[in-house]
């Protein structure tokens, strides 16, 4: 659903604003769920700057998607071929850089992905 209000706040016609009000919903979001729902446990401080490259990717793809949402494909491609593309990148990274296992139903997953985008942006 966050997808179809990113096209609709792309009409903003600045990414890096559309990005910054984005963001300011996500956090005050964010705030409002820590103080109703967290358990205060110990906090693992290792893990902070983890959390903070990630929300700085966030931020960054938020931005590229805006931008892509300011084209003339719809949000039906643009966000999929987004998706499915990152899902892709993941897996293969997931195998490279943490090492995981590759198994069959994995690369087959990733065909099939790769085959789903192949036909969003072949379907004119």
């Amino acid at each position: 659903i966050a997808d179809l209000f990113r096209k609709l706040g792309a009409a903003l016609k600045d990414p890096f604003v559309a990005n910054l009000i984005f963001q300011t919903g996500a956090l005050a979001t964010a705030i409002l769920l820590y103080v109703l729902f967290s358990k205060k446990a110990a906090i693992n401080t290792g893990a902070i700057p983890y959390a903070l490259i990630g929300g700085i990717c966030i931020s960054i793809f938020t931005v590229f998607s805006f931008k892509a949402l300011e084209g003339i494909q719809g949000v039906s491609t643009v966000m999929p071929f987004i998706r499915i593309g990152g899902v892709i990148l993941l897996a293969i990274f997931g195998i490279i850089i943490l090492k995981e296992k590759f198994t069959w139903n994995l690369f087959f997953g990733i065909m099939l992905a790769s085959g789903g985008l192949y036909l969003l942006f072949t379907n004119k």
